[in-house]
């Protein structure tokens, strides 16, 4: 079975100036962190929003199609999966189901990514003439969905018994360009690529690259991360997606 792990978003917000309007500071609870919709299984998943602040929050769910270009995130709208509700007052100690509904199942075998976006949406200020910061928090969680016949093979639960798995499959190539030295993958498999706990490894020593999270390469795209300085070769080793072991990536 498929585990979720539990994920606080917690921040204090406030200005550094003295005319400026202090916000209230609002804490928001989100999980699962990593929703899935397999459409052999399901048409929706839930995710769970909390206030454990002492405000009530205006909170909005937006679901967008998510790839990777140029070695950036790219959000664009799509009609695909939408949430439900779109909108939500959320009073303190109070949680909202928020239901993400796959109106459109990808093609067989085949898997789309996508980003949830909860954001927070602050009241006007009482006096708008005066010079303040407008804060707006939000909250970032990805989503991915599987067409019929298939899987997501994340390294964690066992097979369902049929359908083809979804894995990624990583290459690595250390390059030097006018800016810097970078780590760059290439996710050449069908499923998204999660990365943690990331080094370098380099004769009999290991240069932490990464402890937790070090970011996505989604399914066809490459993504690269600055190097520490003097380092400009080594052997790659992370764990991907919910794996609990660290593997060693092959080098292009």
């Amino acid at each position: 079975m498929r585990m979720h792990t539990l994920f606080a978003c917690c921040l204090s917000l406030a200005t550094a100036l003295a005319s400026l309007t202090t916000q209230a500071a609002s804490s928001i609870l989100i999980w699962p962190i990593n929703p899935l919709i397999e459409a052999d299984r399901q048409k929706s998943a839930a995710l769970w929003l909390e206030n454990r602040g002492q405000e009530p929050v205006d909170l909005q769910v937006r679901v967008l199609a998510w790839d990777q270009e140029g070695f950036e995130d790219r959000l664009t709208p799509q009609k695909q999966v939408v949430g439900s509700p779109p909108m939500a007052t959320l009073q303190p100690g109070k949680r909202q189901l928020v239901r993400l509904v796959n109106l459109e199942p990808p093609s067989a075998g085949t898997l789309r990514t996508y980003r949830v976006l909860v954001d927070e949406v602050l009241p006007p200020q009482p006096r708008p003439s005066q010079l303040g910061v407008q804060f707006q928090m939000r909250y970032s969680v990805p989503l991915f969905v599987v067409g019929p016949g298939a899987y997501l093979d994340d390294g964690a639960r066992e097979a369902p018994g049929q359908g083809q798995p979804l894995a990624p499959d990583l290459r690595y190539r250390v390059v030097e360009v006018s800016d810097g030295v970078f780590l760059n993958l290439r996710n050449l498999g069908p499923a998204p690529a999660r990365l943690s706990q990331v080094d370098l490894l380099r004769d009999n020593s290991k240069q932490p690259l990464a402890e937790g999270l070090l970011g996505y390469v989604l399914p066809g795209a490459q993504m690269r991360w600055p190097l520490p300085a003097g380092v400009r070769s080594g052997r790659v080793q992370a764990r991907i997606n919910e794996s609990r072991q660290t593997q060693t990536l092959a080098s292009e």
